[in-house]
């Protein structure tokens, strides 16, 4: 598998399990989203510097990022989406 394919996937897996969107990821790494989008498909190739601020958002290493991770693992489940999702920092409003 290439590089690229194992980043992307080991950048997602860990996104989703922090609960963070590819917006809000993007954003506190300072890159466009669609950029995130393209390195987590395995499609962009980012900079030792890019994958040091993804690592310090996502509070991992750098080594974390680029290890190869095992084919047969099965993809991480999506977020929850819709009206009733909290988004991250709010909190639900009162009724």
């Amino acid at each position: 598998m290439d590089i690229r394919k194992h980043i992307g996937r080991n950048v997602r897996r860990l996104r989703l399990a922090r609960r963070l969107s590819q917006e809000s990821l993007a954003l506190d790494a300072d890159i466009d989203r669609t950029y995130m989008s393209g390195i987590e498909r395995g499609v962009a190739n980012p900079s030792v510097v890019l994958l040091g601020r993804l690592a310090k958002v996502l509070k991992t290493t750098v080594a974390d990022l680029v290890t190869a991770s095992s084919d047969k693992e099965p993809a991480p489940k999506n977020l929850p989406r819709g009206r009733n999702v909290t988004p991250r920092g709010r909190r639900p409003k009162a009724r």
